[in-house]
């Protein structure tokens, strides 16, 4: 038996606190709270197998780059390390009975090879919400499109972390665009009346396209008709994807209040509740913070040529996020690919795409109606034709470097793409 006294992490004693009873101390010889070492040992033993990696959780590489290429990028020790210093109980007075309570299997891999442990911080290859968010795009492209517990249960993970105790977002991460600010919107236009149509009436032709004629978009499926903008009049040029020839015509729109809008680029700022080696769900929650650095990227490539299904995952989320916090924002903000993530794209939620036939005039004091949630910014038009598209690229000297994630590019010290 061990009582609180004779522990000295403090989540260990509420442990003893919360399940202990009234008997005599096997080490200090005091009756107080005391828990059975078994249970007591127990408990560090789950700790390691949830908080700490092991080769299984490595990928072939990463074996590799250690093994055979002396990489110390990732950490390696035995039991006895892991438990004296990464989980700092080596001065503890129970330490030796709880080396001679291991059972084998934490000693020797198959019972022969010494077994080891590895630092993860979240960077290794195999992230547990990567492999959360491959089962995600298959449940909802194969299993249940709608109505899917699943892919509620993991957005709640992932997203739970942008928002307080109250459910409110962090602040940090909600951007607010004020009347005057300008967002711009562009369409094609490869004839004179099609240019003239959206001359006279831009609060229609620049507004979002009918649900009637909504096709599938990066964030809406068809039928569903949300306002698509960029912070940039180029960004929007880049998003229409024109090509060499064509004629586009953009024009500039500005909120009639205030838009409050999440913005996604931010995500990477947004650090996990504060937990410790000794904490249920540690790793998971730094395998969290990374992941959702590239989720954003995720959300923000292109479709994909011949898939269909390629949106899919983003029009989920992009739902989800409009259901859980449409009372605090208005839209989102996103990386824009086309541009080589320079420029910034704006979506809002369809319930706030809404047009006011009046102009906009900074000099002018112009009455909207209360539906009216944005304007089209007084001679903000533009007409341009597309006379090159830039395609920028990296060049790598081999394949390997070409299929090569950014993470292994890092570790083995190669310019980052």
């Amino acid at each position: 038996m061990i009582c609180s006294e004779c522990i000295t992490p403090i989540i260990l004693k509420e442990l003893v606190c919360n399940r202990g009873q009234l008997c005599r101390c096997s080490y200090c010889g005091r009756i107080d709270l005391v828990i059975a070492r078994n249970i007591f040992f127990n408990h560090i033993l789950e700790l390691v197998d949830k908080n700490v990696a092991t080769e299984e959780n490595l990928s072939d590489y990463e074996l590799g780059l250690i093994y055979e290429c002396g990489s110390d990028h990732i950490t390696v020790d035995s039991i006895d390390v892991v438990l004296s210093e990464w989980f700092e109980l080596g001065d503890e007075v129970y330490f030796d009975d709880l080396m001679t309570y291991l059972p084998k299997t934490y000693l020797k891999h198959d019972g022969e090879r010494d077994r080891h442990y590895y630092s993860d911080d979240g960077d290794l290859e195999m992230n547990i919400y990567e492999e959360k968010w491959e089962k995600f795009i298959t449940g909802i492209r194969h299993s249940h499109r709608f109505f899917n517990p699943n892919a509620e249960g993991f957005l709640d993970a992932v997203f739970g972390m942008l928002t307080e105790v109250d459910m409110k977002l962090k602040p940090d991460l909600v951007r607010t665009i004020t009347k005057g600010a300008l967002l711009y919107r562009a369409r094609a236009a490869q004839t004179f009346d099609v240019a003239k149509k959206i001359m006279d009436s831009p609060s229609t032709e620049l507004g979002p396209t009918p649900k009637d004629k909504a096709s599938s978009q990066r964030m809406t499926p068809s039928g569903i008709s949300a306002l698509y903008c960029a912070l940039e009049r180029e960004t929007c040029l880049s998003e229409i994807r024109s090509i060499t020839g064509d004629n586009v015509v953009s024009g500039a729109l500005t909120p009639t209040t205030e838009l409050k809008l999440l913005d996604l680029t931010k995500l990477e700022l947004v650090e996990p509740p504060k937990l410790t080696i000794f904490d249920v769900g540690y790793r998971d929650s730094l395998h969290l913070k990374t992941f959702i650095k590239s989720m954003v990227t995720k959300m923000s490539k292109p479709k994909g040529r011949n898939d269909d299904l390629s949106y899919l995952s983003t029009q989920v989320v992009f739902e989800y996020l409009r259901l859980k916090f449409r009372k605090q924002v208005d839209g989102l903000i996103f990386p824009s690919v086309q541009t080589g993530e320079v420029g910034t794209n704006v979506v809002l939620f369809p319930e706030v795409s809404v047009i006011s036939k009046e102009f906009y005039n900074p000099n002018e004091l112009t009455e909207f109606f209360v539906n009216d949630k944005l304007a089209v910014v007084d001679k903000s038009l533009r007409f341009h034709r597309v006379t090159a598209i830039k395609t920028s690229a990296i060049e790598h000297d081999n394949i390997y470097e070409l299929f090569m994630s950014d993470l292994v590019r890092t570790r083995l010290e190669l310019p980052a793409r």
